[in-house]
């Protein structure tokens, strides 16, 4: 044996003995770990570079940071809170589910609410830049993607008018999300006095390389007053100017606006140091409807409970009637895929609406192998053809309901950081649930188990594959 060989193999030995006892101790759900561990020990040089890029979370560090962060601000936003409504007088509800979501961020659902709901992306983006025309304090934004198409300029631009006439301008976007657009076109909007930062700004040969743990989030509050959120980033794409695109975006005016400003301060301050929550940034808000809203927040820092995934898990748990599921990417952990087999054999009517082409091929592969468990127990599957799907959405019983920046997959639930609106009520629950409908009757096709049972066998086989790397998807 040359000496190369034997180095070789002692690298080898040297790089098992190393990750394999730290994949152990980050305490991933068993999948997660056993691929881990499998990838090291067949591909160990292969596994080293991915596990560097996707593994190593540094949650304990992320925690830490964020535990700080939260503690330093948190005295102001505890007088913040006082002004906020209590979920005491919602009616309707299961006492033990409204329990749950009160504990997870310490206040539940807020009444006098108005919400405005968006399929087009052309309606949601002249709202936009309509609501940024009218700031005369601040503008706050938070985005994973902002692409410097049509659409991306013509926001940047509006926010820079805003800027010039003497509004605070403040953008956070995701290092990595938006990595293609370079500081050089947001210079005219930090000429013009607005301030812009990266989440986790990713350096290669460095500690922050990091894949993960990225800040999915899209949010804007202009004045402390209007906020927007949902599943559209800044592009041409979910403007309704490139590919076909099914998306949902929502307007906020009310209580519920708070929390995102107050999401808006956290992730601020985490990347900055700059408390925001001693400024202005939370005026006396009037009531504005009364829709009753909860906006959750959740990413790799919660070290107890993963809030939309815990919200969302025990509202399938309670459903009597329906459960109606629109995302893009669909990849359920074992106690989501039980909780809607359990409710389909129960006799619930659960659906989902899913893409029948994606732009995460893994994803979509993945997603399909778990078709077949559960449409045996019921569940009907509906994929959107010519279009992609990119809305995420669940409607339950026809009046509870979500939509934000989670998908249903294991990433958006554990690793990226994400927010949601939980709406309480009637109406927009059912307003959800007729584009469900319509969306199911005019643009997708129901699969059937016959179908699933003649699929070849390189599509059951990219399956397969995907349904191993799930856990790390």
């Amino acid at each position: 044996m040359s000496i190369l060989a034997l180095l070789i193999i002692v690298v080898d030995v040297i790089i098992i003995i190393v990750l394999i006892p730290t994949i152990i101790l980050q305490r991933r759900e068993s999948g997660a770990t056993l691929a881990w561990m499998v990838t090291i020990v067949l591909l160990p040089y292969i596994g080293l570079i991915l596990f560097w890029v996707f593994g190593t979370t540094r949650l304990h560090l992320r925690r830490r940071k964020r535990h700080r962060v939260e503690k330093q601000i948190s005295r102001n936003l505890k007088n913040i809170r006082k002004q906020l409504s209590s979920s005491a007088e919602l009616s309707g509800f299961s006492v033990n589910l409204l329990n749950l979501a009160t504990k997870l961020d310490g206040i539940g659902p807020r009444r006098n609410n108005d919400i405005k709901l968006f399929r087009s992306g052309k309606t949601a983006f002249d709202e936009i830049v309509a609501s940024i025309e009218t700031a005369k304090d601040h503008i706050h934004l938070i985005y994973y993607i902002w692409q410097p198409d049509s659409t991306g300029k013509r926001v940047r631009n509006a926010l820079i008018t805003a800027s010039k006439r003497g509004v605070m301008v403040r953008l956070l976007i995701d290092d990595l999300g938006s990595y293609d657009t370079q500081a050089s076109f947001f210079k005219p909007l930090v000429d013009s006095g607005g301030e812009i930062e990266r989440f986790l700004p990713i350096t290669p040969f460095s500690q922050h390389f990091k894949l993960n743990n990225r800040n999915h989030r899209k949010i804007i509050v202009i004045d402390g007053k209007v906020g927007f959120t949902g599943g559209m980033n800044i592009g041409d794409d979910y403007a309704g100017l490139g590919e076909p695109w099914i998306d949902l975006h929502a307007k906020i005016t009310g209580l519920a606006v708070y929390s995102l400003q107050e999401i808006f301060c956290q992730d601020w301050y985490q990347t900055t140091a700059c408390d925001l929550t001693n400024k202005p940034y939370f005026p006396k808000i009037e009531n504005k409807g009364n829709t009753w809203v909860q906006v959750l927040s959740s990413g790799p820092a919660d070290e107890r409970w993963k809030n939309i995934h815990t919200l969302l898990f025990a509202s399938i748990n309670m459903a009597q009637k329906t459960i109606w599921i629109e995302t893009p990417y669909f990849v359920p952990d074992p106690p989501i895929v039980m909780a809607l087999q359990t409710a389909a054999l129960s006799g619930v009517d659960v659906r989902l609406l899913l893409p029948s082409k994606s732009d995460n091929p893994l994803a979509l592969h993945a997603g399909r192998s778990f078709l077949d468990e559960l449409m045996h127990a019921g569940v009907r599957v509906f994929e959107v053809q010519n279009a992609m799907p990119h809305a995420k959405m669940v409607t339950i019983d026809g009046v509870f309901s979500t939509m934000g920046s989670a998908n249903m997959d294991q990433r958006s639930f554990r690793l990226n950081f994400e927010t949601n609106l939980f709406f309480y009520g009637k109406e927009v629950a059912k307003e959800m649930e007729r584009d469900f409908i319509s969306l199911c009757n005019q643009q997708a096709k129901e699969l059937c188990l016959k179908e699933r049972k003649n699929i070849k066998g390189l599509q059951r086989l990219a399956e397969g594959i995907g349904r191993v790397l799930a856990p790390l998807l």
